[in-house]
C-alpha cells in the first residue's frame, strides 16, 4: 500500500477512542498508560513482533489506540522541551547544538501530529490504525518467492525519512487535513472556522474553505516539507561535523540574537482564552488574504473582515486595521520571514520548530477534548513537567497557566532592553552576570506548551 493510502485510511477516531480508554482505565490512578503496556516496556521489539506474520504475537487494538493518544501528548511535551534547550544552547553561544535540538523539536512535533491522525512512528517499522478495531504495519511485510525458497521480507523505513515522507503525503493529501484544523486557532475567543463563515456570506463555507485552500494557507507559513528535510540534512552537519575548526575570531552578536528571539516569545504569548493571541492574529490575516484571492466581490477586504467579526458580536477597529495590513501594521512578523528562508540558520530552524509546535499543540488539544478529558484531569502530568522545568516549586502548580507568561513577560522585555543599552557590555558573560534570572526565564520557552494546551 502506498504511503498516501496509509494517510487516507488512518483513523483519528481510533485515537479518540484511545483517549477515552486513558480516561476510563488510567486517570484515576494518576497514570496515562500502564507500566506493563507492551509499547512502553519494549516498544521496538513489540512492534516488530506484532507486524511479523510468522510470529504468534499481537498487540491488542485498544492498546495501540491508547498508546497513540498518549504518545501524541508525550511527543508534544518533548518537542517543546527540545525547543527550550535550543534556546538555551543559543544563550550559551552554541549555535550548532541549537540547530541539532531545534530539528528534534520539529521531528517530535511532526510525530505528535501523526499520532493524532492515527500513525505511530517507531524505529524502522511503524503502525497505522485504520479504524478503532483495525491496524497495519508501514511499510507492509510480504512473502517473496515460492516454496521451498519462499522468504518473508520486512522492509525497513528509518524514522527520520519516514516522518518527513509521510508528513509530505499528509500535507498533500486530497482528504487531510480538512478545514476542521481551523478550529485549533482563535482570535477574540472565536475559532477560524467560525470567523471565516461570515467572511463572504454569499459563498457557502463548505465551498470557500476547500481542503486545497487550507493547504495553501498552511504551506505559506509552515508546511513546506522540503524545508524540514533540509533541516534534517543540516542537523547532520551540526551533529557530526567539527564546528570549532575555523573562524575563531567570529563572535556571536547577542544583542541581535536576544532582540530577535524576544519577538518569538511575544508572538506566542496568551491573552485570555486566546492561547497564542498575537500569532493567531497573524495567521488569520494570512487566511483572509488566501480567501480573498479566491472570490469575486465588489466589497473591500476590510468590509469582509468587519462583517466576519460583527456577525459574531465583535467590534475592534484596531484588530480590523491589523488584519487588513493598514498602517502601522503593514509588516509581517520576523518568525514568518525566518521560517520561509530556503536555508537552515539558527533563527530559521527555531522559527519553523515554533510554528510546527503551534499546530501540534492545537491538534493534541482537539484530540483530548474530543476524547472527553479535561485539562485539569492531567494535573499530575503538568505538575511534574513544571517542577522539572523550574516553573514552580513543589505543591505550587498554577491554577491558571496563562500566569506562566505573566511570570516571564517582564524578564523577556527587560533582557531585550538590557542588551540594547549603549552603556553596557553585551558579551554573554556580562549579560548573564547582570541578568541571571532573566536568562533562566528566557530559555523556558516550553512554558508555552502548558498555556497553549486548551481542553
Amino acid at each position: 500500500m502506498r504511503l498516501s493510502n496509509h494517510v487516507r485510511r488512518a483513523s483519528r477516531e481510533a485515537v479518540v477512542a484511545g483517549v477515552r480508554n486513558i480516561k476510563r482505565y488510567h486517570l484515576n490512578s494518576g497514570k496515562i498508560l500502564s507500566e506493563r503496556h507492551p509499547l512502553v516496556v519494549n516498544s521496538l521489539s513489540s512492534v516488530k513482533k506484532h507486524t511479523d506474520a510468522t510470529k504468534a504475537y499481537t498487540i491488542g487494538q485498544s492498546k495501540i489506540n491508547s498508546f497513540l493518544a498518549a504518545s501524541s501528548l508525550s511527543h508534544l511535551l518533548d518537542g517543546w522541551l527540545y525547543l527550550s534547550n535550543a534556546f538555551n544552547a543559543v544563550l550559551n553561544g552554541d549555535e550548532s547544538t541549537a540547530v541539532h535540538l531545534s530539528y528534534y523539536a520539529e521531528l517530535r512535533s511532526a510525530m505528535s501530529i501523526l499520532a493524532t491522525e492515527g500513525i505511530g512512528v517507531f524505529s524502522d517499522k511503524h503502525i497505522g490504525v485504520y479504524s478503532p478495531t483495525t491496524n497495519g504495519e508501514i511499510p507492509e511485510n510480504y512473502y517473496k518467492g515460492v516454496a521451498p525458497n519462499r522468504s518473508y521480507k520486512q522492509p525497513p523505513y528509518p524514522t527520520h525519512k519516514f516522518v518527513w515522507d509521510i508528513m509530505e503525503k499528509w500535507s498533500n493529501s486530497a482528504y487531510k487535513p480538512d478545514n476542521e484544523i481551523l478550529k485549533i486557532f482563535k482570535v477574540h475567543g472565536k475559532n477560524f472556522h467560525e470567523l471565516t463563515e461570515f467572511f463572504h456570506p454569499s459563498t457557502a463555507v463548505s465551498s470557500l474553505l476547500t481542503v486545497q485552500t487550507v493547504k495553501e494557507w498552511l504551506k505559506e507559513w509552515c508546511f513546506d516539507i522540503k524545508q524540514y528535510r533540509n533541516d534534517r540534512d543540516n542537523r547532520n552537519e551540526a551533529s557530526y561535523r567539527p564546528q570549532r575548526i575555523i573562524n575563531f575570531s567570529n563572535t556571536l552578536n547577542f544583542t541581535s540574537i536576544i532582540t530577535d528571539l524576544e519577538k518569538y516569545w511575544s508572538i506566542i504569548s496568551p491573552s485570555g482564552s486566546d492561547k497564542f493571541s498575537l500569532l493567531d492574529k497573524y495567521l488569520l490575516r494570512k487566511l483572509f488574504d488566501t480567501l480573498y484571492s479566491k472570490i469575486i466581490t465588489t466589497s473591500t477586504k476590510e468590509d469582509l473582515i468587519i462583517n466576519a467579526f460583527n456577525q459574531l458580536g465583535i467590534n475592534d477597529q484596531i484588530l480590523f486595521n491589523f488584519l487588513d495590513y493598514q498602517a502601522p501594521f503593514q509588516d509581517d512578523h520576523i518568525i514568518f520571514s525566518q521560517a520561509g528562508l530556503k536555508k537552515t540558520t539558527t533563527l530559521s530552524i527555531l522559527a519553523r520548530a515554533t510554528l510546527l509546535l503551534r499546530i501540534s499543540v492545537g491538534l493534541v488539544s482537539q484530540l483530548y477534548k474530543d476524547g472527553g478529558i479535561q485539562k485539569n484531569e492531567l494535573n499530575f502530568v503538568w505538575d511534574q513537567y513544571g517542577l522539572d522545568g523550574g516553573f514552580w516549586s513543589t505543591g505550587n502548580i498554577y491554577a491558571n497557566f496563562n500566569d506562566l507568561w505573566s511570570d516571564v513577560q517582564a524578564s523577556v522585555t527587560d533582557l531585550k532592553l538590557d542588551v540594547n543599552s549603549v552603556d553596557l557590555n553585551t558579551d554573554i558573560y556580562s549579560i548573564k552576570s547582570r541578568r541571571p534570572q532573566e536568562i533562566i526565564h528566557f530559555g523556558q520557552i516550553n512554558r508555552a506548551c502548558l498555556w497553549g494546551l486548551d481542553f
